[in-house]
C-alpha cells in the first residue's frame, strides 16, 4: 500500500535524537514517501541523520505545535503530487518512542476494517479551558498517530480544516480547536474512524494513565514520552518502564536513556502528587462501578 507520511518534530536543541532517527527509519518501511516538519531550526549537520529516510525536511520556527507542522508537510505533498496516488496519508510526530512493536502489525490489523481514519489510540478525557469556565470533553483520535484515506484527505473538509491551523495563545486551546476537533469535524461530516488500541476506548487518557496495558495487552507500538521525561521524582516510573521495555518488546532502551539525559525534568514528589490527583480526579465519578474501577487502576487491569 502506498503511504506518505508527514513527521512533525521539534527540540529546543535544535537536535535530531536517535529515536527520533529510529522512529522514521521504521516508518520508512510502512511510508514511501516521508515528510520531515520541524518547529526548530534544526543544525545542518542533523539532517544528515535523517538523509536517505525522508523525502522533504521543512525547517524552521512557526510556533503552531504539531499541527502547525502538519499543515507544512500536507501542503507540501499536495503540491509536489505525493498524494496522487496514495492510500493512506500518516501525521505522526516526535511525542513517543516508537515502535516498541513493528508497525506493520498496528496497520495489517487496520486495514481490515471499514473506516476512514484511525489513531493508535483514542480518549475521551476532558481539558478546561484556561481562565475560563468551560470544560470540554469529547471522544477523539489522538494526534500523535493518525492514519487518513483518500476520501478524507483529498475532501474540501479536510483541506479546508488542516489549512486553517493557526498560532494559539495556549496549548489547551490546540487540544480543544485541532485535535478534539479535527475528529468532531470528520465524524460530524459523515466520516467513520477507530482507534488500534481496545484499552484506551475504555480508560480515558489510556496512552499515559494505562500505558502498562497498552504495552502488555494491546501491544502499542507507542510509549509516550511525558511517561519517562516528566515523573521523575520518583525512581519508580524508569525502573518500571525500563521493565516493561526490556520485558514486552524489543525496543533499544538505550535510546530511552539517552533521550531522559538530555531531557527530562524532575518534578518534586508534591508537584507529582498534584499530576496524579489532575489525572484521576475526573475519573472516579464515572457512573458505572466497573469503568470507575478501571480508571481508577488503569495500568493494571486485565481484560
Amino acid at each position: 500500500m502506498k503511504r506518505t507520511a508527514v513527521f512533525a518534530h521539534y527540540d529546543k536543541n535544535n537536535l535530531i535524537q536517535n529515536y527520533v532517527v529510529y522512529y522514521l527509519s521504521e516508518l520508512k518501511k510502512c511510508a514511501e514517501k516521508i515528510i520531515f516538519v520541524s518547529d526548530s531550526d534544526v543544525l545542518p549537520e542533523e539532517l544528515k541523520k535523517i538523509e536517505g529516510i525522508v523525502e522533504q525536511s521543512i525547517i524552521g520556527r512557526h510556533g503552531e505545535y504539531d499541527f502547525g507542522s502538519y499543515k507544512r508537510g500536507f501542503l507540501y505533498a499536495k503540491e509536489n503530487n505525493l498524494l496522487t496516488a496514495c492510500e493512506e496519508l500518516i501525521l505522526a510526530n516526535d511525542s513517543c518512542y516508537a515502535p516498541l512493536f513493528p508497525f506493520k502489525e498496528m496497520f495489517s490489523v487496520m486495514s481490515q476494517k471499514t473506516i476512514d481514519f484511525w489513531g493508535a489510540t483514542s480518549s475521551d478525557s476532558g481539558i478546561k479551558k484556561e481562565d475560563e469556565d468551560i470544560y470540554c470533553r469529547f471522544n477523539h483520535i489522538q494526534s500523535y498517530f493518525i492514519v487518513f484515506k483518500p476520501a478524507v484527505f483529498n475532501s474540501d473538509i479536510f483541506n479546508n480544516f488542516i489549512t486553517s491551523v493557526k498560532k494559539e495563545n495556549t496549548k489547551e486551546e490546540i487540544v480543544i480547536k485541532y485535535e478534539m476537533g479535527m475528529t468532531h469535524l470528520l465524524e460530524e461530516n459523515g466520516f467513520k474512524c477507530d482507534s488500534y488500541c481496545e484499552l484506551s476506548k475504555k480508560v480515558p487518557s489510556a496512552h499515559t494513565a494505562a500505558y502498562i496495558n497498552l504495552i502488555r495487552h494491546d501491544k502499542s507500538p507507542f510509549l509516550k514520552r511525558e511517561i519517562t521525561l516528566y515523573r521523575n521524582a520518583e525512581v519508580f516510573y524508569p525502573i518500571l518502564t525500563k521493565y516493561l521495555i526490556k520485558r514486552y518488546t524489543k525496543y533499544d532502551y538505550n535510546l530511552i536513556r539517552n533521550d531522559v539525559k538530555k531531557n527530562a525534568r524532575y518534578i518534586t514528589l508534591m508537584e507529582h502528587i498534584k499530576y496524579g490527583f489532575k489525572t484521576y480526579r475526573r475519573f472516579i465519578y464515572r457512573r458505572r462501578r466497573k469503568e470507575r474501577l478501571i480508571c481508577f487502576l488503569g495500568n493494571w487491569y486485565s481484560y
